[in-house]
């Protein structure tokens, strides 16, 4: 039954109590806490108006319910169901949860699909493009609402990405062009309407950059700084030596599904069926939702349930900043970046949230779908503890699907209040992350303790399926050299260990991964991941198969730093050695001797050389367990031969201990039933 006014029945032993509200639906409990509920509606058809949020006087908007909600005198006491009917719900704003919308841990705050509706909740934060004109397959439309200033990445039409207009198309790099310290010298196929909108994109190994182009000076691109000189600060192969493509231009238009958005905001499409696109998003805010507390007031007790949030972007590489990947979508911002001959930066930057958290408690998400996001779909970044992350579903996400935990110093060694720790993800089935960031894994858990990654699926990924650590033993207490080049405590003396500890990752289903890098694995670490093996990484019970068979990968991979990592009952399965491909030979190049990419480790036939295994790392510190594993080499840790030893690192790795593990070249070869208990259960 629904009320305007109502009251709440509190059970306080045999004796009940009797409180007058204001609005929304109560109901009675039993014995169990909380003593009452309380439940308001959202619809498409309601009015912001209504005074009561009941079913049969709904709310419109989202926020007119929060605002209800926040002023509530039961919040805490009761809980609350914001219960919301199907339909599109589009933000021109996040949606901003502080500690004034908190629940308790007795009664949560609850923002769910209403009960029975079959129709989905989508939050979305993009804007419907219509009035498309088509003329033979090129269709195009005014975007006469969208922002100003805003220039979207994405492009979605009936519910696919669209290809944003680039050149070469299909192949893997572009050999037009000579490297120069202010960006290319090449014979462009045609004069560019807009130069300045395009971007230069580099893949390479396990990195991917994005730099915008400045200006075209002749058949020269000036590029965009800090982003070029940035880029530049890394070693060949890691910056721009290789051209992959351009992006973002009209004469870039060639293939079915590409798309390109004009100063003038005019929108164009290839469409093979030459007829105007049903439903096309473009997706023009950045956060969808953002959960934000502070040290001494975290927000805490509120649940997202079967929810879709759907068509943010990220904007940021619209920048001169561009995205000057370091690792694991971990970004350079800003200038006065040295050069560095190790291959990574000290003070990076992490891909932001769509949907983000920071000091949040207790926050669960369960049962939604995260899709056609632009950034990282869910961040728990610093002072995240105790969420849970449960039966949700993400797929189409250009960076990582979740990140756990930041790579700042606050994060390193944070206070209690500030730390990230004893966060779940579980039962959650992700696919198709790093549409537009190749160098981003579907998980990243930077610094964190007690996080649990269990029973999740994980497929299509573009580098590593879950990645986990930073620093390669740079910012541990021992300050270890974990990478080639590096030297003892080069990025600081340090003497406390940092908060990494006592995390998981058990029970996981992965499949199709390296789909466009090489020299990663199902599960990357680095770095110091504990005191000791008890409270070290513990990796056990994953089942890891079919990678793209040619990318050189270490299937469980502990690279540089690495220590204090347990590894059982593991299972490798159709994972072929793969090759390093470092690009084509002899592309032209101003800067380094030969014009190659690492002379003469390029790609041709002749010069294909295997590389990885099961198991493996470059300058792991040691400490490592492997026992049970099913592995089809169950003996060979690859990695160290290929690294330079210099004379100050001492032998390594040490207590590399394998115990029982089982040579296994195919699927009868393993119990059934751990083939059975890993992924989505």
């Amino acid at each position: 039954m629904n009320y305007s006014k109502f009251v709440v029945v509190l059970n306080l032993g045999v004796t009940s109590l009797v409180i007058g509200c204001t609005s929304g639906t109560v109901k009675g409990s039993s014995n169990n806490t909380p003593a009452c509920s309380v439940d308001y509606w959202v619809s498409p058809q309601g009015s912001d108006q209504s005074e009561s949020g009941t079913q049969a006087n709904p709310f419109k908007t989202i926020e007119r319910a929060q605002l209800t909600v926040r002023n509530n005198p039961q919040r805490g006491i009761c809980s609350i169901n914001v219960n919301i009917f199907g339909g599109t719900y589009t933000l021109t704003k996040p949606l901003v949860f502080t500690n004034l919308d908190s629940g308790s841990a007795k009664a949560q705050v609850v923002y769910q699909q209403a009960p029975n509706s079959s129709e989905s909740v989508i939050i979305s934060g993009g804007i419907n493009v219509t009035g498309f004109n088509c003329n033979n397959n090129t269709c195009t439309a005014a975007v006469s609402d969208l922002p100003s200033g805003i220039m979207p990445r994405q492009f979605y039409v009936n519910g696919i990405r669209a290809i944003r207009a680039r050149s070469n198309y299909g192949e893997s790099i572009n050999a037009d062009y000579i490297r120069t310290s202010l960006g290319y010298d090449q014979f462009l196929p045609q004069p560019l309407t807009h130069p300045e909108l395009i971007e230069a994109v580099t893949v390479t190994q396990w990195k991917m950059m994005r730099c915008p182009v400045d200006s075209l000076a002749g058949n020269s691109l000036i590029m965009k700084n800090p982003c070029w000189n940035n880029a530049s600060t890394y070693p060949v192969p890691w910056n721009f030596q290789l051209l992959s493509w351009l992006e973002n231009a009209p004469e870039f238009l060639t293939e079915p599904n590409m798309w390109y958005l004009s100063p003038e905001k005019q929108i164009s499409y290839i469409n093979p069926s030459a007829a105007a696109p049903v439903n096309a998003v473009l997706p023009v805010i950045e956060s969808l939702v953002v959960l934000s507390g502070s040290a001494g007031n975290p927000v805490s007790n509120i649940g997202f349930k079967n929810l879709t949030f759907a068509y943010a972007t990220w904007l940021g590489p619209n920048s001169s900043n561009g995205y000057v990947a370091d690792q694991s979508g971990n970004f350079l911002l800003g200038s006065n970046y040295e050069s560095n001959t190790i291959g990574h930066q000290q003070v990076v930057y992490s891909t932001p949230g769509n949907i983000s958290l920071s000091y949040a408690n207790n926050i669960v998400f369960s049962g939604n779908t995260f899709t056609h996001l632009g950034g990282v779909a869910l961040a728990l970044g610093t002072g995240s503890q105790n969420n849970q992350i449960i039966n949700n579903v993400f797929t189409d996400i250009s960076s990582a699907a979740i990140q756990i935990g930041g790579v700042s110093p606050t994060d390193m060694r944070p206070d209690s209040t500030s730390q990230t720790s004893n966060n779940l993800v579980k039962n959650n089935v992700i696919s198709y992350t790093g549409r537009d960031y190749y160098d981003s894994a579907a998980i990243y858990v930077g610094f964190t303790t007690g996080t649990k990654i269990t029973h999740n699926s994980i497929s299509h990924t573009p580098w590593s399926s879950i990645a986990i650590g930073w620093g390669w033993g740079l910012f541990d207490q021992s300050g270890f050299p974990g990478l080639p080049h590096a030297t003892p405590n080069e990025w600081g003396s340090y003497s406390t260990p940092t908060i990494a500890s006592n995390n998981e990752i058990s029970s996981n289903y992965f499949s199709y991964f390296l789909e466009q890098l090489w020299d990663g694995g199902a599960i990357y670490t680095n770095g110091s991941q504990g005191s000791g093996y008890s409270s070290g990484l513990l990796i056990q019970l994953n089942v890891a198969e079919n990678k793209r068979p040619n990318a050189g990968s270490n299937i469980y991979y502990t690279d540089g730093g690495t220590e204090y990592v347990t590894l059982n009952q593991n299972v490798s399965l159709n994972n072929p050695v793969g090759v390093m491909d470092f690009g084509p030979c002899f592309v032209p190049d101003t800067l380094i001797p030969y014009g190659s990419a690492i002379y003469p480790l390029c790609l041709a036939d002749y010069l294909k050389v295997s590389y990885g295994s099961d198991m493996g790392g470059c300058l792991p510190v040691g400490h490592i367990r492997y026992t049970s594993n099913y592995f089809l080499n169950p003996t060979n840790f690859f990695g160290p031969e290929l690294c330079k030893n210099e004379s100050y690192i001492p032998p390594y790795p040490v207590d590399l201990s394998m115990i029982n593990n089982v040579p296994t070249s195919s699927a009868a070869q393993v119990p059934e039933w751990i083939l059975k208990q890993a992924g989505v259960q």
